[in-house]
């Protein structure tokens, strides 16, 4: 148990879910794109990768997520610390406070400390499904952008197949190659950007099911209602 429970209640803040090394390792093959390359020019120049932004918006933001769940996780740790402080509160004093005052007393702060309490595991578990869907989106918009790049790619050699066909239109054998591999090249970026509306696809299908989850958490958070406070002074009855 932290010194103060309130020092539980620090501002969340967001991190890379899987290290730059590992993507970089793994990713390797990014680095023959064009587009990629391309993507990180315009970065330098403007601040903003337009791969990174557009598959951004396809997956949405997953630090606000990851936050809700470090958010969630850290109120967790409060109530659990907070309820501990109330039963070492209630010890502390019943060592020479007695009497009905004392007996409704720790009746009551009891029933607080356990509806608190029993709220800590809910909220360690909305805090751990926020936090895995971060995850999930933080991959899928590395996945759109990766897929973004290898389409922007395959429009490049489009173009070149083109030019090259119509270059070479004073040719019999020229026009037919270049068209050919325009036709491939054409039909490889049509799957490609298949795989960018599955992705999408799937992103939506995932903030449907968190949505539904946390509804279920949030259900179990309002059944557990707290104790109300008494509406009068302790009568006692000997005054």
């Amino acid at each position: 148990m932290a010194d103060s429970p309130s020092s539980q209640l620090t501002a969340p803040t967001s991190s890379d879910p899987v290290p730059d090394l590992l993507e970089n390792v793994i990713g390797v093959s990014q680095y023959i794109s064009v587009s990629y390359w391309v993507g990180e020019a315009i970065e330098l120049v403007t601040g903003v990768n337009p791969g990174a932004w557009v598959a951004e918006k396809f997956a949405g933001d997953f630090e606000a997520i990851q936050k809700a769940g470090i958010a969630c996780e850290n109120l967790g740790a409060f109530n659990s610390d907070f309820a501990a402080a109330i039963n070492k509160g209630l010890a502390t004093v019943a060592t020479g406070w007695e009497g009905n005052a004392a007996d409704t007393a720790n009746e009551y702060f009891t029933r607080v400390a356990n509806a608190i309490a029993d709220q800590e595991s809910t909220l360690t578990a909305m805090g751990r499904e926020f936090k895995q869907a971060a995850v999930g989106m933080y991959e899928t918009a590395n996945a759109v952008k990766g897929f973004l790049e290898m389409l922007f790619d395959y429009l490049i050699a489009i173009g070149i197949e083109l030019a090259a066909a119509a270059a070479t239109s004073w040719t019999v054998i020229g026009p037919i190659l270049s068209g050919a591999a325009a036709a491939v090249t054409i039909s490889k970026a049509i799957g490609t950007w298949g795989k960018v509306l599955d992705a999408h696809t799937a992103a939506w299908n995932s903030a449907q099911a968190l949505v539904g989850v946390m509804a279920g958490y949030l259900s179990t958070l309002k059944d557990n209602e707290l104790q109300a406070l008494p509406e009068s002074n302790y009568d006692h009855p000997g005054v």
